[in-house]
This record gives structure tokens, sequence and C-alpha cells, in this order.
């Protein structure tokens, strides 16, 4: 029985389009919203389950020095040639590795010990064996938070609950099958992952000791209009004009197609007593 693909694998002629390139292309703007209240240049950044590269690639463009984790070698060679043509590969180094090694690197070191200024997981949590359960996604939580520097910041990426219902009723008119997702019957995320309800990550981040101070709605209309215009030149650069005008509304992200959650990660607390 061969192996199921990797999620990335069948996300791939999807991402070519142009609204498929629209989700990175936001975050590549979130990003430099969170970038710009780090300290230290250039920025050391770890990306968990990097994919194709596209957030890495676009960070290092800025500067940064990027370790790029991803479980696939195809895919992880697919980063390194993007690299290489963004003439950046000099500042990514992709690495055979995942958020399961990442927590089983925690759990030997006992955690802490961050030395990274941004952590990046996106699109990574809701393919876990474990993403149902609470336990298992405070350990994943945990163990990104615990490679991040005090005062860098941990940003989380996954899909939105309700902007599949959304869609369901819009665009495909099927009122019933929107209650079946609203209700949780059709379980199935958009890519295939566990649906995530952004308030259960944004509880794990505080408990990790990365409260969110940034919350971004990726997508918020792009899934509800109709495809024949989205590749026009023009039509394509309002769209995403108005998308990062909308990404930026915290009452927003509960229907975006992906929510973004940036927490910063707290200083240790000082010892009663110590000078200073």
């Amino acid at each position: 029985m061969s192996e199921p693909p990797h999620p990335e694998e069948a996300a791939v002629a999807w991402r070519s389009a142009p609204w498929g390139r629209l989700r990175h292309t936001l975050v590549e703007h979130t990003l430099a919203v969170v970038c710009r209240t780090v300290s230290g240049r250039p920025l050391r950044v770890l990306d968990v389950g990097c994919g194709d590269g596209s957030d890495a690639v676009a960070l290092a463009r800025t500067g940064a020095e990027v370790t790029a984790l991803d479980s696939a070698p195809l895919v992880l060679e697919r980063a390194r040639a993007a690299a290489r043509r963004a003439g950046v590969a000099d500042r990514v180094r992709a690495v055979q590795a995942d958020l399961g090694d990442v927590v089983a690197l925690t759990a030997l070191t006992g955690g802490g010990g961050g030395t990274f200024d941004l952590v990046l997981c996106h699109d990574v949590l809701q393919h876990r064996p474990d993403a149902g359960s609470p336990e298992g996604l405070a350990a994943d939580v945990a163990a990104l938070a615990s490679r991040v520097r005090p005062g860098g910041c941990l940003s989380v990426l996954g899909p939105g609950t309700a902007a599949a219902a959304l869609r369901a009723a819009v665009r495909e008119d099927d009122l019933r099958g929107a209650r079946r997702l609203l209700a949780g019957e059709d379980a199935a995320g958009a890519d295939g992952g566990v649906p995530l309800p952004a308030g259960r990550v944004e509880e794990a981040l505080a408990a990790a000791g990365t409260p969110v101070e940034f919350r971004f709605g990726v997508r918020v209309v792009t899934d509800l209009l109709p495809d024949a215009r989205k590749g026009e030149r023009g039509y394509y650069e309002d769209l995403l004009a108005l998308e990062r005008a909308l990404c930026e509304r915290p009452e927003l992200v509960p229907v975006a197609r992906s929510w973004q959650l940036v927490g910063r990660r707290r200083p240790p607390r000082r010892r009663a007593g110590a000078g200073g």
C-alpha cells in the first residue's frame, strides 16, 4: 500500500492559480506588519512545515535567515529551487524534519532556550495525528513557543471553520450543505485537515507564554467570488488590495478562509529580590 500523498502535493496545482497564490501574498503582507515589531537584524526565522518555501523565500528576500523544515524530500527540493530562483539560497536552510521532531526535541531538552526571532507554523496543526486533541494541540504549540526567544513572535495559520459553510451557501447554493458544515457533520476541512477553531489555538498560545498580539483573516472574500475574472490582471490587483484591507480587520477573522494568529513570547519573570 502506497503512502498517502503529502498535503502539499495536492495543493501544488491550486497554488499555481492567482487566487491560490493570494494566500502567500497576503501572509507576506501580514508578516511584514509583524516583523516591524521584532527587534534585531537579520531576523532568525524557523519555518515549521515550509511546503514549497513561499513564506520562507519571501522572508529571505527581506534579509532574514530562514531555517525551513518539511518532512517531504520532494517538497523540500521545491523550496530549495524557489530559493535559488529568488537569489536567496544562502539565506534559506532547508532541513528534512517536521513538527514532530520539534516536539521531540523540546521533550528531550526540557523546553526553553529559544533562539529564533520568528517561528512560523502555517497550515500544519490541522494535519497532526492528534489535531483534535486539546492535549496534543497544547503540546504542539508549547513546543513551537519554546523555539522563540523572549520578545520574538510565533505565527500560526490554519483553516477557518465558517468559510467552507459560507462558500457552500454563496457559491454553490447548497444551504443544507452549509448547515451540515456549520454543525460539524462534514468534519474535513477545505484542505483535508481537521477543523481547528482559532479560539482553541489562541488559548494554547496564551498557555504557552505567547499571548496573541495580532489576528489576521486571510482570504475573506476570494472564495465567495466567481472564478471567471480572477485571472484578469486588473481584477486581481483590485481583489488583492481589498483582501489586504480586510485581513487586518479582527472582526472578519472568523469568516476568513484562514485565520492567522501571532503571539509574542513573554520575557522570563525575574526572581523576587533580584537586583537591577
